[in-house]
């Protein structure tokens, strides 16, 4: 996650995930190579070590399965290309809404925000994997940040991003809060306290 914007009326985040992105060319390069590249690799490498070219290398027979392999590497390649993208987030107070950006754009009303939690996922393999969810009052409910988990830091630095431009908020009973730093919300603050009603800030 990379802040690219930061100041009281609009934050921009945006979030690359490069190590996934690796790992996905990572195991189309091994895949690759091992379905296909094995009869090439390997005489190419004892030229290399300066070995002698022997029928046994040069003629390797097909080992079956390695072709299947070799075609299977495309599949990594297309999760990298099609479902790892590189994601906007912009939170903007003068239009009061919030946009997600990934080739497309999604937006929803600034005011209906709650603010952002970490979703946990277990797995029996990887341990525990998070991503952010935005907490949205109304019919919109959670909407993930990513459509996937990860392990690492990212995550929560989303959450204490958007939660700390947020602001503080305060529970109004419900189940709903108000975002104490938004200009709406200071206003009524401000009539309540002229009516001698004081929140906590």
């Amino acid at each position: 996650m990379r802040i690219v914007e930061q100041t009281p009326d609009r934050l921009v985040l945006e979030i690359r995930p490069v190590g996934l992105m690796l790992l996905c060319v990572g195991l189309f390069l091994l895949f690759f190579t091992l379905g296909f590249g094995m009869r090439l690799v390997l005489p190419s490498l004892a030229g290399l070590m300066g070995m002698p070219q022997t029928p046994m290398l040069t003629n390797l027979p097909s080992v079956p399965g390695m072709n299947a392999l070799g075609y299977a590497s495309v599949i990594p390649l297309l999760v990298a290309v099609f479902l790892i993208k590189t994601r906007r987030l912009t939170f903007d107070r003068p239009s009061a809404k919030v946009t997600i950006t990934s080739r497309g754009e999604t937006g929803y009303p600034l005011a209906d925000l709650q603010g952002a939690t970490l979703a946990a996922s277990r797995s029996n393999n990887s341990g525990t994997t998070y991503r952010a969810v935005l907490q949205f009052s109304g019919t919109t409910g959670q909407v993930p940040v990513t459509p996937y988990s990860t392990s690492g830091p990212g995550p929560s630095r989303t959450v204490e991003a958007i939660n700390s431009w947020l602001g503080p908020r305060v529970s109004v009973g419900g189940g709903q809060s108000i975002n104490l730093s938004g200009a709406q919300a200071q206003e009524a603050l401000a009539a309540l306290e002229k009516l001698g009603i004081r929140l906590p800030r």
